[in-house]
């Protein structure tokens, strides 16, 4: 019987040092995918970064890493230009065809009739053909001004640093008191947590891309709500709300970079915690299971954030 204990502990301690390895070597390739990935994303390295590439950029200069070959704002520019632009006068035309007759009936049916009415009229019809005709400069314009925030919260949050201040480890003492079977289970959900991070790079990849085509979307069909701003009844929040969603997808990216640096704070603390003690192990580990999760619905949930703060709909 002594013979057969002894070998039952041996296979034990075995199998304990098989999954100490394992949640290290987890850990090991966390902290590297972390590191790696989010370094370059956050654009911290000698290079630019997935993230900094995507929301920092002018749409003028946005290639998505290509180099070489010409641009999608060139191509956007063509179209708008010579596609959308002609709609947009013509609509423009039936706004203020419109507005004129609205202008000289509402005048008590010419009893009061105000000479003054044809100057407002050709200083809206102006000022509309210059929005109509300039509007895609106009819109681009006005989306530099998220970039700018954006590179500013990313150089602020990250500046040229790595994304996390200390390697992602776990120190081999916390994991010394864990029985098999815990051992076990911090195993398993390393490897989720693992799974995570990989499911986190691919919503940040999704969500910028689809964000960069929706502004592209939005920037080539601009002359047609532009036009509708020189309306004085309904069709006027068309123009307004089109605006109040130009501004929304801008801001989008400084939503990105706040909900990464929550998570470089959350991470980091989270580890110091692990390490402190073999107490709660289990409980810190899904804590890092949680905050990967959160994070992952957080990036996805920017744009509607972004949008319930402009009241863009």
């Amino acid at each position: 019987m002594g013979v057969i204990s002894d070998a039952i502990d041996a296979l034990e301690d075995w199998c304990k040092d098989l999954f100490k390895d394992g949640i290290t070597s987890q850990f090991d390739g966390i902290s590297d995918l972390l590191t790696d990935t989010f370094d370059q994303t956050t654009g911290s390295g000698s290079g630019g970064g997935l993230v900094s590439d995507f929301i920092t950029q002018h749409p003028a200069s946005f290639t998505g890493g290509g180099t070489g070959g010409s641009t999608i704002w060139t191509t956007i520019e063509t179209l708008c230009n010579n596609v959308v632009v002609p709609i947009g006068g013509f609509i423009l035309t039936v706004i203020l065809l419109n507005e004129l007759c609205q202008m000289v009936l509402r005048g008590n049916n010419f009893k009061d009739f105000d000479d003054s009415i044809f100057i407002k009229w050709i200083i809206k019809a102006l000022c509309g053909v210059i929005l109509v005709a300039n509007t895609y400069y106009i819109a681009s314009a006005l989306f530099s001004f998220g970039t700018n925030v954006c590179s500013s919260g990313l150089a602020t949050l990250f500046g040229s640093g790595s994304y996390l201040s200390t390697p992602l480890a776990i120190n081999p003492s916390a994991l010394s008191g864990l029985s098999l079977g815990e051992l076990m289970t911090v195993w398993f959900i390393s490897l989720i947590v693992h799974l995570g991070v990989l499911i986190l790079i691919v919503a940040i990849v999704i969500t910028l891309a689809s964000r960069i085509i929706e502004v592209f979307m939005y920037l080539s069909i601009a002359p047609i709500p532009m036009a509708t701003m020189m309306d004085s009844g309904e069709w006027a929040s068309i123009g307004k709300n089109w605006i109040k969603q130009l501004l929304a997808l801008s801001f989008q990216g400084f939503f990105i970079v706040v909900a990464l640096g929550i998570f470089k704070t959350l991470f980091s603390n989270a580890i110091v915690s692990l390490n402190a003690s073999s107490d709660g192990v289990i409980l810190q580990m899904g804590m890092l299971l949680g905050y990967t999760a959160a994070l992952i619905f957080t990036i996805l949930r920017t744009g509607a954030i972004s949008k319930s703060v402009f009241n863009a709909h």
